[in-house]
């Protein structure tokens, strides 16, 4: 498993990165308010590639393993392809329709026709990748990740440098860099083409389509969960919030999603593989490994991005933006916490329990109640109305799915790892309150550091993962080695 975890680095620690230097440089290009505009559309992006395209990777994962070992893994590609083209004309005929008939506004057209082929294209990679992650392709995975990511950050600097500092230059950006990541698997695009592979099978088409449309359903809500502040954020307060509390969020989810992603990535097609060859409770087992390596690392990371706020804050975003980003930082890791234990550990109980259209009845009521508390909260609290909305609401996910989860598929978690996890966030936690460190880019560093340390340090002691016995183990196995080399000493 740490083997795995460790291969996908690359491909988790680029796009964050990439992340960082793009709010970095586009907070000084950007005001808050044209941020604003670009983080409404690309959230819409997101919204119906989550909503429309979201299942359809996860479920190429979930059933990878089993078509490999019947010899028809060719066959489930092709039935999945053909359902991602199907909807990639079905949305792009309704978009057009929309376009012609309706009508955009005049000054979001540009960006609402880029919209369309981004939309497409991004999911096409996400669905590569998906192929990629069921194969254990990790260096193609990593670079394709590394590339996309990097391509859109610089092809979008680009075109703010050549064409204006607007949303139409960023999306453009990211656009080109998607198809050309796109383009690097064309494989797989054309594997329904290919002579000798199966047609089509309706027996083994539909399951695929009655484990995805759930997810579908499960994917608009979790959207709605977690996107519709910033769509009423927008609309109720103004594009400058937007543009602040995007910034803001920007900075804690790419940190924690590169930690979720990072485990997630290796360990759940682990836990699919175990689960289909050595039955439940060893699924159960690995899930259980997986979710306490997640809390090993999430948590020090939220607590300590929550505590150094001010530097981050000072040192990563433009003037207009440090105070409200330092005041909405610490809100918002609590609220990624949450999510990514949810998203990435919780709801895999009913992925691998094959009902995920139960999640419904997690994501559904938190979507309605975020929709109501943002429509309360931010008329009078503005950003901070919305990110405590969004706190209230991951917390009753969590809760509810974890509650729910254990009578479709009992994922067992080692309690015991996760206390000494949080008890070595202590430590850490004290370090980085009492030290003072300078707001600048030397007391970000400094503070990483020392708090990466500290924590490490209390980890080892603790045994947290069992990380001090395995490289006890390590250590003897290397001493005896050494030990029996001989010396190639002789008479002279």
């Amino acid at each position: 498993m740490y083997r795995q975890i460790l291969g996908y680095i690359p491909s988790n620690v680029v796009p964050a990165a990439v992340s960082f230097i793009m709010i970095y440089v586009y907070t000084r290009l950007l005001t808050p308010a044209e941020f604003g505009s670009y983080s409404f559309v690309f959230s819409a992006v997101i919204v119906l590639q989550t909503s429309l395209f979201y299942a359809l990777p996860i479920a190429v994962m979930r059933f990878y393993p089993a078509a490999l070992l019947e010899g028809r893994q060719n066959g489930l590609l092709k039935e999945a392809y053909a359902v991602f083209y199907v909807v990639s004309v079905a949305l792009a005929v309704l978009w057009c329709l929309c376009g012609w008939t309706i009508g955009f506004p005049a000054a979001d057209r540009t960006a609402a026709w880029l919209a369309l082929p981004l939309l497409v294209f991004r999911s096409a990679v996400v669905l590569n990748q998906s192929v990629n992650r069921s194969t254990n392709s990790m260096a193609r995975f990593n670079f394709i990740e590394c590339t996309h990511a990097t391509g859109g950050f610089l092809l979008g600097l680009a075109a703010i440098l050549l064409i204006g500092r607007d949303a139409d230059a960023i999306l453009l950006g990211l656009l080109i860099a998607a198809v050309l990541c796109t383009f690097i698997d064309f494989r797989h695009l054309l594997i329904g083409f290919r002579r000798g592979v199966a047609a089509i099978d309706r027996a083994t088409l539909m399951p695929l389509i009655d484990y995805t449309w759930p997810l579908v359903a499960v994917a608009v809500t979790g959207s709605i969960l977690q996107l519709s502040d910033r769509f009423l954020l927008g609309s109720l307060g103004s594009a400058e919030m937007l543009g602040i509390y995007a910034v803001a969020y920007s900075l804690v989810e790419r940190p924690t999603s590169l930690i979720c992603s990072s485990i997630s990535t290796a360990t759940f097609p682990m836990a699919v593989q175990i689960l289909e060859k050595h039955g439940p409770d060893a699924g159960r087992v690995q899930a259980g490994k997986n979710g306490a390596a997640l809390l090993a690392l999430i948590l020090p990371a939220c607590a300590g991005l929550a505590l150094t706020s001010p530097i981050v804050a000072a040192v990563l975003v433009g003037h207009e933006f440090r105070s409200g980003v330092a005041i909405l930082i610490p809100i918002l890791c609590a609220t990624h916490l949450l999510r990514g234990v949810r998203a990435h550990f919780v709801d895999h109980a009913f992925h691998l329990g094959g009902r995920p259209l139960m999640m419904l009845w997690t994501y559904a009521p938190a979507a309605a109640a975020n929709i109501a508390l943002n429509l309360l909260l931010i008329p009078r609290f503005g950003m901070l109305g919305a990110a405590w909305s969004g706190l209230v609401c991951q917390a009753a996910t969590l809760v509810s799915g974890w509650v729910l989860g254990r009578g479709i598929f009992p994922l067992w978690l080692p309690v015991g790892q996760v206390v000494r996890a949080a008890i070595a966030v202590v430590p850490m936690a004290l370090v980085l309150l009492l030290v003072p460190f300078p707001l600048s880019w030397l007391g970000l560093i400094g503070a990483i550091i020392i708090g990466a340390v500290v924590y490490t340090g209390a980890a080892i002691v603790l045994d947290v993962l069992g990380i001090r016995t395995m490289a006890m183990t390590w250590l003897r196995v290397a001493v005896r080695r050494f030990q029996r080399v001989p010396t190639s000493a002789g008479p002279v």
